[in-house]
This record gives C-alpha cells, sequence and structure tokens, in this order.
C-alpha cells in the first residue's frame, strides 16, 4: 500500500461528504504495523509519505504524530483479520447515533442486506470504554462497521476500497432513515 493509495481514498471520503476537516482517518495493517494518518492532516490533502506514520500494533508501542484515534485502529485489527479501516464522520449516520439506542436498522432495500443492523457503541476518543466496545461488537465478525455514538463511523475490510464502500453505505441507510423518520412524525 502506497501513501497515494490512502491519499486517494482521502480525497474521496471528503468529496463524497462523507467527512470534512481534520475529522476520521485511514489506517492500513501491513507486516505486524500499520500505517494511519498523521495528526491533524486533511484526510483530503494527504501529499506525501511525512503525512502518514507507521506504528506497531501493540497498546504499548508510541505512536507520536500518529492520528489520536490509532488506539482504536490497533483494538480492530487485533480481534478482527482486517487489513483496512477508514474512521469518518458522516453527518446522517452522526446524527442517527445520537436518535436510537444500540443500533440503527436500515430501512433500505440495499443497507439491510448488506450491513445488517448498525452496531451504535459508546465510547470518547481514547478511551478505554470505546476500545473495549470496539472489541465487544466487532470481534465477533458480524460487522462491518459501526457508528461510535456523536462521533462518526468505524469501517473495517480486506482493503480501502471495501471500507469505503462500508462507509458510504451506512451514510446512506442513516440518510434514508432519517428522512422516513421525519416524514412520519
Amino acid at each position: 500500500m502506497t501513501w497515494q493509495d490512502i491519499a486517494f481514498w482521502g480525497r474521496k471520503l471528503e468529496r463524497s461528504g462523507l467527512t470534512a476537516s481534520r475529522f476520521g482517518n485511514i489506517s492500513v495493517r501491513e507486516d505486524g504495523r500499520l500505517l494511519i494518518k498523521r495528526t491533524g492532516v486533511m484526510l483530503g490533502e494527504i501529499r506525501g509519505p511525512e503525512d502518514l506514520v507507521e506504528v506497531g500494533l501493540a497498546p504499548a508501542d508510541p505512536f507520536d504524530g500518529a492520528s489520536t484515534e490509532t488506539q482504536s485502529h490497533r483494538t480492530i485489527y487485533m480481534t478482527t483479520d482486517a487489513k483496512a479501516i477508514i474512521h469518518a464522520h458522516p453527518p446522517f449516520a452522526i446524527v442517527e447515533s445520537l436518535l436510537c439506542g444500540d443500533e440503527v436498522v436500515p430501512l433500505d432495500s440495499e443497507g439491510q442486506p448488506f450491513l445488517g443492523n448498525i452496531p451504535v457503541v459508546d465510547g470518547t476518543t481514547g478511551s478505554q470504554e470505546l476500545w473495549d466496545n470496539l472489541e465487544r461488537v466487532l470481534g465477533a465478525g458480524k460487522h462491518r462497521g459501526v457508528i461510535n455514538r456523536g462521533h462518526g463511523t468505524f469501517a473495517l475490510g480486506p482493503d480501502l476500497a471495501d471500507c469505503f464502500n462500508t462507509t458510504a453505505m451506512i451514510e446512506h441507510s442513516c440518510r434514508i432513515r432519517y428522512f422516513y423518520d421525519q416524514a412520519i412524525k
């Protein structure tokens, strides 16, 4: 995986409205390590290898300069077979996570077969609560992604294309759910 591949998906996320500003991050797992966006770098403006940081997977490994979500990515990698993760801030997914309980139930014909019910997990950025919830929900191997309540999505998969697709599907299903709920009020 090259920095150009990560930059491509970062631009695509931003252009698709799935994240904005410095929100979100991307990582890939290779050879027992992970490559992740540097903190403060906008996903749509990754310009070279200096905008990424390579870190170990162990919780004790230092991650100077890496995203504040590095430990969340480590948790997902250590409990799944994922090779890539996209953490984005899709607006309708965030709104639905604040309006629902422990899951968002897709109503659209694509969402339910592709995603199933979308888990919503609690925990603030960098908290043990978030890491424990990510491990509990994603470690079971039944979900392609989750929504961190009020914060954003984590999509995992074999590559960044798959993660992007999951992120876009979560947002699409949440948008449909939101407009449906507004219409029946």
